[in-house]
């Protein structure tokens, strides 16, 4: 096999490894497969709908009556589907009580477009130090 063949055949296969083995060239990279990356946006449509799932799974799984409030954390992580780590608020319906914080991940599978909720843990209480925290 001639040089030419080889380094083309090198670069093909790099190549194809990059794309199916997420495979970077990059070394030192700070991005990594298993990272959790922040969400920006915690009013989002998607991450709402993925927050209104969440509480709504846990609400059928253990007989309760969450009521949805809003996002205040979000990582996301890619895998075979998206992993969503939420911090959510809710309030109990029956209770009316004040609103407390859980927490859920969710994954979502693009190509079946459904999601499964993984965990729900909660209420935790979060420890806060500045002005206007839960």
């Amino acid at each position: 096999m001639s040089s030419n063949h080889t380094l083309l055949l090198t670069i093909l296969v790099f190549f194809l490894g990059s794309i199916f083995c997420n495979v970077s060239p990059a070394f030192g990279s700070k991005t990594h497969a298993d990272s959790w990356i922040p969400v920006k946006n915690l009013n989002g449509p998607k991450l709402v709908k993925i927050g209104k799932f969440a509480v709504g799974e846990h609400n059928n799984k253990a007989d309760s009556n969450l009521m949805f409030d809003k996002v205040v954390k979000a990582e996301i992580r890619q895998g075979y589907g998206i992993e969503y780590n939420l911090t959510i608020v809710a309030k109990d319906g029956a209770r009316n009580d004040k609103p407390k914080t859980y927490v859920a991940v969710v994954v979502y599978d693009q190509f079946m477009d459904s999601s499964h909720l993984v965990s729900f843990k909660g209420p935790i209480y979060v420890r806060c130090l500045k002005k206007g925290c839960l």
